[in-house]
């Protein structure tokens, strides 16, 4: 075989000149599988997590942009638990999706990645609990999650106009994700108020209301507020029971039309929240001396209640809205 292409080339009219093609078109072959390969970065996981299995969600937009997305990694895979389990709790679907990632990722090959994006079509209760069980496991550093030193929270709408919103990172560390450093001057269109509830109940409890309003939802803050005391009538959305009634509230509200398109409007609104309410609960602790709970009722992309799941203490529960 050795001395049967040079005798092939002999054969070939004008054998120099093919040559020197040949050789252009398999460097050029060899260049973009490099630059294909080198271009790639990190892993990335898609995740479809509907707010109930009865809700009509489609995951028809995450899978068209997950095929747009994934060249753009090493490593990609999407996880759907309804597909594999139905039926499930809450609690236990992402419970399931967690356990899901962490064993697709001990699979990846991408040991040399240190950067992972997380794809997300969700509800926002489903978000939240999702970041916490992703992040807070009992399994804690052993996670190959743990590994990754940024991490990118996209936002995927499920129906409507595909807005693309920047992504929320994160800085991850061998103990868990931190914020990510930045500056952006939030005071001009976010208000921060405390407020205090009456639980309808009549006991004083030291459980207290995080509520975030980031969309456009003039509504919002007044339903929480009164989900969060037990006072919503039988029109009300908000799934408490008893041991969801608050005291008091922590409420973030956008004044601005829309929030900033931004980046790091994003990761500064992130750090704020998570500095703010861990602030507030460590006076409720000195003020109640006993550990404080929290309650989150939110409306905001799924990148940022995602985000604060990862980073809020583990006493804070989401409440869903149905």
């Amino acid at each position: 075989m050795a001395g049967t292409f040079p005798e092939l080339l002999k054969l070939i009219p004008g054998k120099t000149k093919t040559l020197i093609v040949i050789s252009i078109f398999g460097f050029l072959i060899l260049a973009a599988s490099w630059v294909n390969l080198h271009g790639r970065t990190g892993v990335g996981v898609a995740v479809f997590l509907q707010p109930t299995p009865a809700s009509g969600w489609s995951d028809a937009r995450l899978i068209e942009y997950s095929s747009a997305t994934k060249s753009r990694h090493i490593g990609f895979f999407y996880v759907n638990v309804d597909e594999l389990h139905p039926g499930l709790t809450a609690d236990a679907r992402a419970g399931l999706t967690q356990r899901a990632i962490e064993a697709r990722l001990k699979e990846e090959e991408a040991k040399n990645s240190s950067h992972i994006s997380f794809y997300l079509t969700c509800g926002l209760a489903n978000a939240f609990r999702l970041g916490q069980r992703v992040f807070n496991s009992a399994q804690g550093a052993q996670l190959r999650v743990f590994e990754f030193k940024e991490i990118s929270v996209h936002q995927v709408s499920s129906s409507g106009p595909n807005l693309s919103l920047p992504p929320l990172t994160l800085e991850g560390t061998p103990s868990g994700p931190q914020i990510s450093q930045g500056s952006y001057q939030l005071a001009s269109i976010v208000r921060r108020d405390t407020v205090s509830l009456t639980p309808s109940a009549g006991q004083t409890v030291n459980r207290h209301a995080l509520i975030l309003n980031i969309t456009n939802n003039p509504s919002m803050v007044a339903e929480a507020q009164d989900a969060a005391q037990g006072t919503q009538g039988p029109q009300g959305r908000y799934v408490v029971g008893p041991q969801d009634l608050c005291s008091s509230a922590l409420v973030y509200q956008c004044t601005a039309p829309a929030f900033p398109d931004d980046r790091s409007a994003y990761n500064e609104l992130l750090k704020d929240i998570v500095q703010d309410w861990s602030f507030y609960l460590s006076t409720k602790a000195a003020a109640h001396g006993t550990a404080p709970e929290g309650r989150l009722f939110i409306s905001a992309p799924s990148s940022l209640a995602f985000s604060l799941g990862a980073l809020l203490p583990a006493s804070t529960a989401v409440v869903d809205y149905i």
